[in-house]
């Protein structure tokens, strides 16, 4: 039968459009073969010619996906084979990036005499573009990879080796998140500190002289904590580099902020001198503090000293 008809024509020219140049004459032509021997089929059969034609493109479906189908190209921007590695790719940078962009644009702005306000809205924009950047481009790659192919084993490959522990992942998430929170509530109180004070007299804690140098190395400590907590979360498991990598972290950040209490850098002028103010000769109020302070700090570098043992213990286990 002719199908030179409106209705199988423009089907042929839709699907035409959707396959490379080279292959649309054979595309065609064979397209074309295909639909005459439905319609003669149907029409031998008793359908109406309109009908019958109808039909037959009906069953044909888009031409888009007809065209996809002709050359094994994928209608989906992230098919099965990569969706789980982008998945946890995606998953991880999120959980990376995006408070680490908020911390630096919140330090940005703190340390160029933003209050508050102005630092909860510096760290917004920073949440919003840089996750909006990471799916993008991670997003991008993936697609990519869908149409380009690979070969061989990469580190996107699963193996039974990547599978998590279950029973320690609950608990590794509940660190993340409890690491996570401590490390917003402290950077949000030395920031407060910094821009607002406490108190109806503003009272300023803190030394001026640790921005901004000393407070850029302490929010980056803390910024690697919770990197490696997010690392650990992901993967499931401890492992000796990152365990190192915890451990030195905490403990510079430890040992650093006892080295600059008994050098007087840690307490702002002010409070400082009405501290010595209120000394007297049996009482060296300023003494007392530091040697408070230290002692905090060292049950802290005790627990993080047996927290080392507990996270090398559990990357022999695996």
């Amino acid at each position: 039968m002719d199908t030179d008809t409106t209705l199988a024509e423009r089907y042929v020219t839709a699907v035409a459009r959707s396959v490379p140049v080279a292959d649309r004459a054979e595309v065609s032509a064979e397209l074309r073969a295909s639909i005459a021997d439905e319609l003669d089929g149907r029409i031998a059969a008793g359908e109406d010619a309109r009908a019958a034609e109808y039909a037959v493109i009906a069953e044909l479906g888009d031409p888009i996906a007809y065209a996809a189908s002709l050359s094994g190209r994928p209608l989906v921007l992230i098919g099965p084979r990569y969706y789980a590695a982008w998945l946890r790719l995606l998953r991880l940078l999120l959980a990376i990036v995006v408070p680490v962009a908020a911390v630096i644009a919140g330090l940005v702005r703190a340390i160029g005499g933003g209050d508050v306000g102005a630092v909860i809205g510096a760290m917004i924009p920073a949440i919003l573009l840089s996750g909006v950047q990471v799916a993008f481009w991670t997003t991008l790659v993936f697609a990519a990879l869908e149409r380009l192919g690979s070969t061989g084993d990469t580190v996107l490959e699963w193996t039974p080796d990547k599978l998590p522990r279950t029973v320690v992942l609950s608990a590794r998430m509940s660190d993340l998140i409890g690491t996570a929170v401590m490390t917003v509530i402290l950077i949000g109180s030395v920031i407060w500190d910094r821009t607002i004070g406490w108190g109806d007299d503003h009272v300023h804690v803190l030394a001026p002289g640790l921005w901004p140098w000393a407070m850029t190395v302490w929010f980056g400590l803390l910024a690697i904590g919770l990197v490696v907590e997010a690392l650990v979360a992901v993967r499931g498991r401890w492992n000796a580099p990152l365990a190192a990598v915890s451990v030195a972290a905490s403990l510079v950040s430890m040992l650093g902020a006892i080295v600059l209490v008994w050098r007087g850098a840690v307490i702002a002028p002010d409070l400082m001198a009405q501290m010595r103010a209120a000394s007297t000769p049996t009482a060296d109020i300023v003494q007392i503090v530091n040697i408070s302070i230290t002692a905090v700090l060292g049950g802290i570098l005790i627990g993080i000293l047996f927290d080392a043992y507990r996270k090398l213990g559990l990357a022999r286990e695996v």
